[in-house]
């Protein structure tokens, strides 16, 4: 589903699932008023009150439960990117105490890695993959560091600095990778449809003499039902668009760095 809406903007996508959620409530409307008139609440209806506010509050704490836990996945995989951002922008900025030619040589990398990351692999993180030549150009500067061999006690120090950023990028890292997974399981999802259908229903079996009044308020309920389902269904796949977390703390980084670049060699 979510890559059919990946097609749209985040206005088109809100519109159609509002247009779907009224569409879908005025079936229903339709559909007990014309085969289930003997159900419907004509009297009684004070007790019929009093389950449908249990109802619907029941409802309001899982769904508003499941946006707020959505939202908060959300939220931190967005700073989880720019947790990245900043760890490599420090472990660029400690090379440049590394003598030659290691300095040069692992900045460059670092500098095609980001364009890598930026160019290829961020449209693979929709599907929790990782792109192969980001990957090994981050294994080179991993292994270029760690050969390296400090001269003196100054070295030494700046070293074990910039491999503890290194082992906390890796970390980073990963948690990008996997962050593109869905945050909702098909029993979240079961327990919010089947519970969305049968509180709408109940609301259709309420005894209302105007039809186009009765209309009219399930369909309010249900625009605003579409717009909590059409957060849902962006923020549950932070990778994903129209709502997908951006590059640009990576793209930043390339701006921070042009002073530092006179010229980027090829990916090899």
């Amino acid at each position: 589903m979510i890559d059919f809406f990946s097609h749209f903007s985040t206005y088109t996508v809100a519109a159609m699932m509002v247009s779907l959620f009224v569409v879908i409530s005025l079936i229903f409307l339709w559909t007990v008023r014309r085969f289930c008139k003997p159900l419907i609440f004509t009297g009684h209806t004070d007790f019929a009150e009093i389950f449908s506010d249990a109802i619907g509050v029941v409802f309001a704490l899982i769904l508003a439960f499941v946006a707020v836990a959505i939202w908060q996945n959300y939220d931190k995989v967005d700073d989880d990117v720019c947790r990245e951002a900043n760890a490599l922008h420090n472990i660029y900025s400690n090379l440049s105490a590394y003598p030659e030619p290691v300095r040069t040589q692992s900045k460059d990398l670092i500098r095609q890695y980001v364009q890598v990351v930026i160019n290829d692999e961020w449209s693979q993180l929709a599907q929790a993959k990782q792109d192969d030549n980001a990957r090994k150009l981050l294994y080179r500067i991993n292994v270029l560091i760690l050969t390296f061999n400090p001269r003196n006690n100054g070295e030494l120090v700046r070293h074990q600095e910039t491999m503890r950023e290194l082992a906390e990028y890796r970390g980073l890292r990963h948690d990008r990778i996997i962050g593109g997974r869905p945050n909702l399981t098909p029993p979240i999802w079961v327990t919010l449809i089947g519970g969305t259908i049968l509180y709408m229903l109940y609301i259709c079996f309420f005894a209302v003499p105007d039809a186009r009044l009765h209309a009219i308020m399930i369909g309010f309920l249900a625009a605003f039902l579409g717009l909590c389902y059409y957060l849902l269904v962006v923020y549950n796949y932070p990778f994903t668009e129209p709502g997908a977390v951006s590059s640009d703390a990576f793209k930043d980084l390339l701006e921070y760095w042009k002073l530092d670049v006179i010229s980027v060699p090829p990916v090899k």
